[in-house]
């Protein structure tokens, strides 16, 4: 039992260094440039190795978000238990969100500038992943509206895509301008707008607890 753990761990171990490395290339060169050979040799493994926890390069690449996602939903689920209140929920996300991509640039940077843009992304398995990665967003939103802090009369997912929309351009553009500055540093700028544009016209008294 200890020798099969034992080669459970490294075969685990190995595909994170090979998923890390696949990272740190495609953010440097793109899906298009970079090569097998080069993840291979950044991972410290064979290149024929890579072949025996992937298919090939477009499904190395379209795995990466698989993993960065499970990562991203554990954590925001952490930093959300024990917020009351929707709106200091949408707090706390509009947070982690802009905070998961600070210390994740590279990934942040495949993802935004490459992937989005490649054809084949909204026919992967992937693309479906994530669009439930965001189910925070509308349980949020739904919780909101139970306390009669979030609008009624827009469509849910509007308000989704308004809120997730205005993250991924802030992260977009920072990373455009090569991080030259601290995203983190208008996280509560950034909330407020967003609660301006999505608060009940007449809502009730917002339930008290600690913001960010």
């Amino acid at each position: 039992m200890r020798a099969a753990t034992k080669r459970q761990y490294k075969k685990a171990a190995r595909r994170e260094s090979i998923l890390q490395a696949a990272i740190e290339i495609f953010s440097k060169k793109g899906f298009r440039s970079a090569t097998i050979s080069e993840i291979a040799e950044r991972a410290g493994v064979a290149e024929g190795s890579i072949y025996q926890y992937f298919k090939s390069k477009e499904d190395l690449f379209f795995s990466i978000p698989v993993e960065k996602t499970i990562e991203f939903r554990t954590q925001v689920e952490l930093h959300l238990s024990g917020i009351a209140g929707a709106l200091n929920k949408i707090r706390k996300f509009v947070w982690y969100f802009l905070y998961f991509f600070t210390v994740n640039p590279e990934y942040g940077r495949m993802l935004m500038l490459d992937m989005r843009v490649n054809k084949s992304f909204v026919r992967t398995e992937t693309y479906n992943f994530l669009k439930k990665s965001v189910e925070h967003v509308l349980e949020i939103i739904d919780e909101g509206r139970k306390e009669g802090v979030i609008r009624k009369d827009i469509n849910v997912y509007v308000l989704r895509h308004l809120i997730l929309g205005v993250l991924e351009h802030i992260v977009t553009r920072w990373l455009l301008k090569d991080q030259k500055y601290d995203i983190l540093a208008y996280h509560q700028e950034v909330s407020e707008l967003i609660i301006d544009a999505i608060k009940a016209r007449t809502p009730t008294a917002e339930p008290q607890g600690d913001r960010i």
